[in-house]
């Protein structure tokens, strides 16, 4: 069941990024997102609006909106593959139509994760925080019929 986020999850919801982000990110050190988990409590997830995918009376996953910008989607790593991150990602289209998204070229899990969606990439950029590239990525609605592209952007743009 997805919902509105509790203030009560709060704490779920910085274990599951936390968690999420030192399995998916391992290009960068751990000690980089354990620096960031008071910012992520108190400041980040309460300036945005937060979706909690909830199974079992447990959060399972999460995402954050800005408006129809997806500022954060995290899965519990073990629940990871099961429907949850698309599920929530077609709870905020619902919500939002168009959307956005920024993601690491060196996170390809969550790449093919956004191109299967329907996301393509629009631009690159350095993230000025971090000094490692992404792009901004856009919902676009004739990819997110789900039929097999012959070669994504991602590849036109990287090369793999």
């Amino acid at each position: 069941m997805i919902r509105t986020c509790r203030e009560s999850d709060l704490e779920d919801l910085v274990r599951i990024w936390y968690e999420a982000s030192v399995l998916s990110h391992a290009f960068m050190p751990a000690e980089f997102w354990a620096e960031q988990k008071g910012a992520m409590k108190n400041t980040y997830l309460p300036a945005v609006e937060n979706w909690v995918f909830e199974e079992d009376e447990e959060v399972q996953g999460f995402i954050s909106l800005v408006s129809g910008r997806i500022c954060a989607l995290f899965v519990k790593p073990g629940m990871q593959g099961k429907g949850i991150g698309t599920a929530l990602i077609k709870h905020a289209k619902a919500l939002k139509g168009n959307l956005s998204l920024k993601v690491y070229l060196e996170n390809a899990n969550a790449l093919n994760f956004y191109e299967k969606c329907g996301f393509v990439p629009v631009s690159e950029e350095t993230d000025e925080y971090t000094g490692f590239k992404q792009f901004l990525m856009e919902l676009e609605e004739k990819r997110y019929s789900g039929e097999p592209q012959l070669l994504s952007r991602t590849e036109e743009l990287t090369g793999y």
